[in-house]
């Protein structure tokens, strides 16, 4: 499976577009916060402003951030409604992604700044500079990655959460990746 930014998906729903909005609304409204312990508790969240709706999950509330969402637009379908839209990284964790990349740089500036102005430059802070800023592309890009188990866990609550009757194909390319 590519390990995309966005991850474009379609639930094609046999509830009319008004059912649909109707239940989502419904979730917004329950009463999931009056709970006392959510912590660690897997949560999804609604959110809604005309057409345009937000899922937000949480595999562990409050104890994690939420790093993967779906955000799209509810249609009318042939023959009843159609979620369209994409499951991606939320903006929290795209700012964390440039705040350590506006870091990373400031550092690198400032060492070459010194290493160019000393009188007996340190080679070997190069050295282990580089071997820092290969480890933060790491995390870099281990950040906008989707975990597949997070990842199948939003895809199979929209679907049973719409009532999809469309093929999962999203479903089916995270089994083939299973078996190899």
């Amino acid at each position: 499976m590519k390990r995309a930014i966005k991850i474009p998906v379609t639930f094609e729903s046999g509830l009319s577009t008004e059912e649909l909005t109707q239940k989502i609304d419904e979730e917004i409204a329950s009463d999931i916060w009056r709970e006392s312990n959510l912590r660690g508790r897997q949560i999804y969240l609604w959110q809604r402003q005309g057409d345009s709706v937000e899922l937000k999950y949480f595999h562990s509330y409050r104890s994690d951030m939420c790093d993967t969402m779906f955000q799209g637009t509810l249609n009318k379908g042939l023959q009843g409604s159609q979620l369209d839209g994409a499951i991606k990284k939320p903006a929290t964790v795209w700012a964390i992604f440039w705040v350590i990349i506006g870091i990373a740089l400031i550092v690198t500036a400032a060492l070459l700044f010194a290493v160019g102005f000393s009188e007996e430059p340190e080679m070997g802070l190069l050295l282990i500079f580089s071997l820092i800023l290969l480890v933060v592309a790491f995390i870099e890009a281990n950040l906008l990655r989707f975990e597949k188990s997070r990842l199948a866990n939003i895809n199979k609550y929209l679907r049973e959460f719409t009532s999809a009757e469309n093929t999962d194909v999203l479903g089916e390319e995270l089994e083939d990746n299973e078996r190899d």
